[in-house]
């Protein structure tokens, strides 16, 4: 619980510091259309990554149908919407600068979902930055169960979350559908990616796949 706490409190920073790092590597244009896969205004009474640039870029939010719906007229205003499942998702009609997702691609399912998930992004931008977990820290990211990763299958199932966590009903569907995204998973997912990782104190948080797609 503690962890926890601790935890939501420092997320605001660690987005800060990660959105001034993809203002610095992507460099977008003012004015630059950004495709968020996953993307809200805000998270847990979190701003969103684009509270700040809203106004700067012009920031089209993709999510799974109903998910906008706890958001109020207000909080939504500064965006475009599409409600779809992204790894269905046949190619938009729109080319954007940028498709940008943060802890999403490990939360679609399968290995196949994704790819197609991957598959998607290729076909939607120019450009990417795919931000997910890494499962080498120490803490897992959803759970926040000690070395979650590296547990047999067997106790990676309901019950050891229910021992842990309040929240174990939703939390046990969370993680039954969430599939770690391992470096070499993820370049083959994005072979033209350069790789970031994120620490801290020493420990891979998380990792960034991002570049741009050769034009054909």
């Amino acid at each position: 619980m503690l962890y926890s706490l601790l935890k939501w409190k420092l997320v605001p920073i660690f987005r800060k510091k990660r959105m001034s790092l993809f203002l610095k590597i992507m460099k977008p244009a003012r004015g630059a259309k950004i495709l968020d896969i996953g993307g809200v205004p805000s998270l847990n009474g979190t701003p969103g990554f684009w509270h700040d640039c809203s106004d700067t870029y012009d920031i089209t939010l993709l999510n799974l149908p109903g998910e906008f719906a706890q958001f109020s007229t207000s909080e939504l205003a500064h965006f475009r919407l599409i409600e779809a499942d992204v790894c269905t998702l046949s190619e938009l009609p729109t080319k954007y600068d940028i498709v940008f997702s943060n802890s999403v691609i490990e939360h679609v399912g399968s290995e196949r979902r994704q790819k197609l998930f991957a598959n998607f992004v290729k076909s939607a931008g120019n450009a990417f930055w795919i931000q997910t977990p890494s499962p080498l820290f120490p803490v897992e990211a959803h759970c926040n169960v000690p070395f979650w990763w590296f547990l047999p299958s067997r106790l990676r199932k309901k019950r050891i979350i229910r021992w842990i966590r309040t929240d174990e009903r939703f939390l046990g569907r969370q993680m039954a559908s969430t599939r770690p995204i391992w470096t070499a998973q993820l370049r083959r997912l994005f072979p033209s990616c350069a790789l970031l990782t994120e620490s801290v104190l020493g420990f891979p948080k998380s990792q960034i796949a991002y570049g741009r797609f050769r034009k054909e």
